[in-house]
């Protein structure tokens, strides 16, 4: 009886997400330490890093309040469309290729997605929450708004699921890799991979990808594998020495907490959150062309 009560469940609940934020801790920790030699921005705020450490406890909490509702969503939708549709290998040299096929799934879902949140308003709004970061470090990588869990957990994540029918491991062995990618990508670290800098996504690629600059909006999307970028004409090189300032173009942040969690439903002066950085860019591409145009009159 007292196994199903809900205070083991809750108990069950608290000891994942304590397992979770530990885990958290561990890679921010090991991405701090390998960004101190050599940092591609200087002299960030201990204070910055301190409230997204402190964010990231609270978003892994709502997102394993949000687990149950997520779960029973995707049973529903897998059940309804008929789950399983290709039956991949669990064994032998097949489970590779198998992982192999799953990665590229999920890459391909989460570009899409990506650029879903870039160009819908009500999807922005949610997504600036992360852009709107001035430093960027490895803290960042969780620095997204918790009701985003609830749309990829109830919506995207379940096409793998519908596609599908393989052993849970080779989802979990995707999942390391791209949260090993996921942190190394958001690390503050002047590395240069030479000509493999456009063969997976890395710290100056997605640097480039939260910059501030109108010229750098809606590019280099990709959460792993630069490929989707290459494929859909969303690809920016970024030059030897091309380390762009990051953050929103009007500055906006959260200043507090309760200003994170309510983020979507705040205003800032310069603009509306709700308008994505697609219409920013072409207002921006408007006013230099007029402004030619102006000179040449």
């Amino acid at each position: 009886m007292f196994a199903s009560s809900p205070f083991a469940e809750l108990l069950d609940h608290a000891s994942r997400w304590l397992h979770g934020y530990a885990l958290v801790l561990v890679m921010m920790t090991v991405g701090a330490v390998l960004e101190r030699p050599r940092p591609a921005e200087l002299l960030q705020s201990r204070a910055g890093k301190r409230f997204n450490l402190v964010y990231a406890a609270l978003y892994l909490a709502l997102a394993e309040a949000m687990r149950p509702l997520m779960a029973m969503t995707s049973v529903a939708i897998v059940n309804a469309l008929g789950g399983g549709w290709v039956v991949l290998a669990s064994r032998g040299w097949g489970a590779l290729a198998s992982i192999v096929v799953v990665l590229l799934t999920f890459d391909l879902l989460e570009y899409a997605f990506h650029r879903l949140q870039h160009a819908w308003p009500v999807l922005w709004k949610l997504h600036s929450l992360h852009h709107s970061a001035t430093e960027f470090n490895v803290t960042v990588t969780l620095r997204h708004h918790w009701f985003e869990v609830l749309i990829k957990g109830c919506l995207l994540y379940p096409v793998a699921g519908v596609l599908f029918k393989v052993e849970p491991w080779i989802f979990g062995v995707t999942s390391i890799i791209f949260m090993f990618g996921n942190y190394f990508a958001h690390m503050n670290l002047r590395v240069d991979l030479g000509r493999f800098t456009t063969w997976v996504n890395n710290p100056q690629y997605h640097r480039l990808h939260h910059s501030n600059r109108a010229e750098h909006f809606d590019y280099n999307f990709t959460q792993l594998l630069p490929l989707w970028d290459h494929l859909f004409g969303t690809l920016w090189v970024p030059a030897k020495h091309e380390w762009p300032a990051t953050g929103l173009d009007d500055g906006a942040q959260p200043r507090s907490l309760l200003g994170a969690l309510s983020w979507p439903l705040r205003s800032h002066a310069g603009r509306d959150l709700g308008q994505p950085r697609a219409a920013h860019r072409f207002a921006a591409q408007q006013a230099n062309d007029q402004g030619r145009h102006d000179e040449h009159a």
